[in-house]
């Protein structure tokens, strides 16, 4: 039996997609080159949206059965409760720490506490994931992120 649910995240996910779609495409005259405007951001979003929704809805997965009733959920919840707090953490790390360090120890312990493996693959996940967001936002688009006090004493 294939997933109702997946088929439905996906319709929701193309819906979510074509929105901002049009939002891109509303803020394409104001554009400075093909790559350089507000559109950028909306239309690559709403385009892997878009995907992805088309790609839950043609192929969903198997309905997923747990054993054991009920014991299998309370198991899993202590984890992604610590996600919300990790991210509150985050925020005021940031302005302390500053981008790098703060995202890839963030990043880090997220992978570990979703799973990704052992600590050695998160720190290096943590590392790419941290690399890539630097280009894309800092070099890229010109975001200015906060460096961190920790950085700014050290240069005195």
């Amino acid at each position: 039996m294939k997933s109702v649910a997946d088929r439905s995240a996906g319709v929701l996910a193309i819906l979510a997609g074509c929105l901002s779609l049009r939002e891109a495409y509303r803020l394409y005259p104001y554009h400075v080159t093909l790559l350089g405007g507000d559109h950028v951001f909306p239309a690559f979003i709403g385009g892997g949206l878009a995907l992805a929704g088309i790609w839950l809805a043609l192929f969903p997965g198997e309905a997923v059965r747990q054993e054991g009733g009920e014991r299998a959920i309370p198991r899993f919840l202590p984890k992604t409760g610590l996600i919300p707090l990790l991210l509150l953490i985050y925020t005021f790390l940031l302005p302390w720490a500053g981008y790098p360090a703060a995202t890839s120890l963030a990043a880090a312990l997220l992978f570990r506490l979703l799973g990704a493996g052992k600590w050695w693959r998160c720190a290096v996940y943590a590392l790419l994931l941290t690399a890539g967001l630097y280009l894309i936002f800092i070099e890229w688009l010109h975001t200015p992120f906060p460096a961190g006090m920790v950085w700014q004493f050290s240069r005195r």
